[in-house]
């Protein structure tokens, strides 16, 4: 057949629209003419986390991971692990440390004065641009979105307005530019697999979903595809089918309602919570972090299937926080458990071994995911970073940072490296090394000396 077009759509009535994995079908008929398509997550957990259940023991090669890493056990060879990185960029400018955490973990660079308050100063937005933005214009080229960016449970208290804020932002376009993430798993669904004319607002009411508008297009092109294509194809809607019906029971029990980024969060109220005294916790809402943030993961594993984008950002909270975790047995708030009624190590270590859970959840799926019969994580590099060390100090030294997957081959995994006191900044120079040429700084130029050795090549 005639070579499909590597962004193929089946399109059905009303708009609709379904983008498709890699097929045989899309590849150059040319051999060894595949190149690694290489994409790039950024996966923040707030707060540190227990340095002593974090902290890997042994050699470079030869290593047991700690207690709060332990689900990760079994991908040990696709991890790198990095001690001894600071987030020395924070030690300049303005607001507090989770703030400054916040502002420079992504971009390597300060918070300004400003108008927000922060419990440490007022500050303002970033000064740099985030290093996803920066690889999705490197990557994104030809892609219906340069990148993704989602969270979990974002804002955690509303102190903030429910908008952005250096406390919760991550994510800058440019400097002084920060980027909200998506909260909702419906509007992300919508918004990725769905190419609406006309009415939108009309089209979302119909009682058919995606999935049935486009099954006559999928019935003729079965036709014309060969074996592995269509085995490929049919398995590829398979999930689809899977992911629109568990966002439609999510939806069902109230997680995925409101279409409004503010207005899913509750307001605070004058009685306070009941969640640890903060007055801003929403237990309904906390209760759906397991099932949203999967919901999130898939998604953005999907996006990265269809080529939609090559770049994303999983944010699970912002630095205040002001969730419990009931499915742990946890009634606080983690920020309640960091300091907030004295440091509770056991907690931080249990909230942070779920993370590592999830964490595994997401490189599961990225090695079920094929392309060119390479797992997805083959060809991702994942950084898993957070905005301070200790979570009742506050303190910015010995990040707890880790790499996964091979970013096409260009990193590799199965070790402990251990640096003496190097910028983090270093660590995202190493970062855009990854993916091809030789940079020299990111962020403030102060605070860069060249990429940290061993991590790529």
């Amino acid at each position: 057949m005639k070579r499909l077009a590597r962004r193929t759509f089946l399109r059905g009535a009303g708009g609709a629209a379904v983008a498709l994995p890699l097929l045989e079908a899309m590849q150059p008929r040319r051999a060894n003419a595949a190149v690694p398509t290489t994409r790039y997550i950024t996966f923040i957990t707030p707060g540190g986390t227990e340095m002593s259940g974090w902290k890997p023991t042994g050699t470079e090669t030869a290593f047991k991971m700690g207690s709060v890493l332990e689900p990760l056990e079994k991908h040990q060879r696709q991890l790198l692990l990095l001690s001894g990185i600071d987030l020395k960029v924070t030690s300049e400018g303005n607001g507090h440390p989770h703030s400054r955490g916040m502002g420079g973990l992504l971009t390597g660079d300060i918070l300004p004065a400003g108008p927000y308050r922060t419990n440490g100063g007022n500050a303002g937005f970033s000064v740099g641009t985030s290093i996803d933005q920066t690889l999705g214009q490197r990557l994104g080229a030809g892609r219906k979105f340069r990148s993704l960016e989602l969270a979990v449970r974002w804002p955690s208290d509303g102190t903030d307005g429910l908008q952005v804020h250096p406390w919760n932002t991550l994510v800058y376009s440019a400097p002084g530019k920060p980027v909200p993430p998506a909260t909702n798993p419906r509007a992300v669904f919508e918004r990725l697999f769905k190419d609406l004319t006309g009415d939108s607002a009309a089209e979302q009411k119909r009682s058919k979903t995606v999935l049935d508008a486009i099954k006559e297009e999928y019935r003729l092109l079965a036709m014309r595809l060969g074996t592995t294509d269509r085995a490929k194809l049919e398995a590829h809607l398979t999930e689809l089918r899977e992911l629109e019906k568990s966002i439609e029971a999510a939806r069902a029990q109230g997680a995925c309602t409101i279409p409004s980024l503010g207005a899913e969060l509750d307001q605070p109220t004058a009685e306070g919570s009941n969640k640890g005294g903060d007055g801003y916790v929403d237990a309904a809402k906390d209760d759906a972090i397991p099932r949203t943030g999967k919901l999130m993961m898939d998604l953005m594993v999907m996006a990265f299937r269809c080529d939609l984008t090559r770049v994303g950002t999983l944010q699970w909270a912002d630095s205040q926080a002001n969730n419990s975790l009931p499915w742990l047995g946890l009634k606080d708030t983690h920020h309640g458990y960091q300091h907030d009624r004295g440091y509770q190590p056991d907690a931080i270590k249990k909230v942070h071994r779920w993370y590592s859970t999830q964490f595994a959840y997401l490189l599961d799926k990225l090695i079920e995911a094929k392309e060119a019969d390479r797992a997805l994580l083959d060809d991702t590099l994942i950084f898993w970073g957070t905005e301070i060390s200790h979570p009742n100090s506050h303190g910015q030294r010995d990040m707890p940072f880790l790499l996964a997957g091979g970013a096409g081959g260009r990193v590799r995994g199965g070790r402990w490296l251990t640096f003496a006191g190097r910028s983090h900044n270093d660590l995202l120079v190493s970062i855009l090394d990854a993916f091809g040429g030789e940079a020299r700084s990111y962020g403030r130029a102060k605070f860069c000396t060249g990429p940290l050795p061993g991590v790529v090549g």
